[in-house]
């Protein structure tokens, strides 16, 4: 994913100044991507992307206070995208079953595009960052899943998710699985098959989710189902 800076924190935007500025923090985002995915956030430098760029170390400095701080303005801007991608192409219509698996594929799809060490550095630099930037991502990740979040209010309201159940559960559940998912694909160094991912996922949730009484009346008419089958095989 090419990043771009229109969706750097105010206080980057506050230090690009001019298309060529611009630029530049384009190239030292995109380079430290690629450099921490390669290398992980400890063993990558910026003297590092300062010699891929072709620049000086003091450039990137410019910009950034620290490495740290070039890390946390990389992951500022990633999830600024995603969230934009989210909201804007987010299924309105459809049932639940269609948003989970929606939001399992694009998920997936978000965080595998790039290189393993780079969804390695969102899974856990995303988590370890402290101070005024977590709150920060903290609220990018809620405009993330404000989507998500709002189609199972729909789904309680209209009876398809059980209603005695807590909706930050149903999302941690959901995101907790891919969490794994991705943790295993990097392990292993292989990507999943997406789709059979999601549908599984997909499944599993819809029936971990589904009313108590919608499952009775599913066993209620695998029943009737059977009773007449048998009449006719008695017939």
């Amino acid at each position: 994913m090419v990043l771009s800076p229109k969706f750097a924190s105010p206080k980057l935007a506050a230090k690009i100044l001019g298309a060529r500025s611009e630029q530049r923090v384009v190239d030292i985002l995109n380079t430290a991507q690629v450099v921490f995915g390669e290398q992980g956030f400890d063993r990558g430098t910026t003297a590092e992307i300062a010699r891929r760029l072709n620049i000086s170390e003091a450039t990137i400095f410019t910009y950034f206070g620290s490495k740290r701080e070039l890390c946390q303005e990389l992951l500022h801007t990633w999830y600024s995208m995603i969230t934009a991608q989210m909201e804007q192409d987010f299924p309105r219509g459809g049932g639940l079953r269609s948003k989970i698996e929606y939001v399992v594929t694009h998920h997936l799809n978000y965080l595998l595009q790039d290189t393993k060490g780079f969804c390695a550095l969102i899974l856990s630099e995303g988590r370890a960052l402290h101070g005024e930037f977590a709150d920060e991502l903290a609220d990018l990740k809620r405009r993330y899943l404000a989507s998500f979040m709002a189609a199972l209010r729909d789904a309680q309201e209209a009876g398809e998710l059980d209603s005695q159940l807590r909706l930050s559960v149903v999302r941690d559940m959901l995101f907790g699985m891919m969490e794994h998912i991705l943790w295993r694909s990097i392990e292993r160094d292989c990507n999943p098959d997406i789709e059979t991912v999601a549908a599984d996922v997909t499944r599993l949730v819809m029936k971990a989710v589904a009313p108590e009484d919608d499952e009775l009346r599913r066993l209620q008419r695998f029943h009737d189902e059977v009773t007449a089958s048998l009449k006719r095989v008695d017939a």
